[in-house]
C-alpha cells in the first residue's frame, strides 16, 4: 500500500505493474490471510496502525480478485479504470496536431503492438493494455532468469518508450 501509493504519485506505469505483482503475490500465497500477514504485512517496519491500513489494503485486493472469479487471471478494477484513463490520454495524443514525440514513438511501437496482440490472442484490448501487458510479460520472464532475445528485447524497449512518455505526460512532466 505505501509503495503503491508512492508509485501512482511518481510513476503510473510502475503503479500499475507493481498492483498486478501484488495480485500475483496473493495468488500464489492462495489467499491465505495468515501468510499475506506473515509474509507480506509483518515484513513492513511500522506502526500497529499503519499495518493495520497495509492488511486491509491486501484483504480488499484478495476479496476483489476472489469475488470477481479473478482466482486465476485477470486483473482489478484500479488496474482496469487506470489503463482505460492512459489508453484514453493515449488517443488523444495521437490527435493532437502538437503530438509529434508521441506519435513518433507510437510509429516505432505499433507493429510491435500488432503482432503482440496476435500472439497472445488479445485482440479486444487496447494499445496501452498491450503495452502493460507486454513488459509485464519481460518481467516474469526476466524473474524466472529466462534468456530473451535480442528482436523481443528491440520490441519490448519500443513499448517501455511509448508507456515512459505516456507515463510523462500523465503526471505533467512533458
Amino acid at each position: 500500500m505505501i509503495i503503491a501509493e508512492q508509485k501512482k504519485k511518481e510513476n503510473i506505469i510502475e503503479y500499475i505493474i507493481y498492483l498486478r505483482q501484488i495480485q500475483d503475490l496473493l495468488r500464489s500465497l492462495n489467499f491465505d490471510f495468515v501468510k499475506i500477514k506473515n509474509e507480506l504485512v509483518d515484513k513492513y517496519n511500522t506502526d500497529s496502525n499503519t499495518k493495520i491500513r497495509i492488511e486491509n489494503w491486501y484483504r480488499n485486493i484478495a476479496k476483489e480478485l476472489t469475488d470477481r472469479n479473478l482466482v486465476a487471471v485477470g486483473d482489478i478494477d484500479e488496474i482496469k479504470n487506470t489503463i482505460a484513463l492512459l489508453e484514453n490520454l493515449h488517443q488523444k495524443l495521437l490527435k493532437d496536431p502538437q503530438e509529434y514525440k508521441h506519435k513518433e514513438l507510437y510509429k516505432w511501437a505499433e507493429p510491435n503492438i500488432t503482432n503482440f496482440r496476435a500472439l497472445s490472442r488479445s485482440q479486444n484490448k487496447s494499445d496501452v493494455e498491450i503495452c502493460v501487458d507486454a513488459v509485464y510479460s519481460l518481467f516474469l520472464l526476466r524473474l524466472k532468469k529466462e534468456l530473451i532475445s535480442e528482436e523481443t528485447m528491440q520490441a519490448m524497449q519500443t513499448f517501455i518508450n511509448l508507456l515512459t512518455y505516456l507515463a510523462r505526460k500523465y503526471h505533467g512532466i512533458e
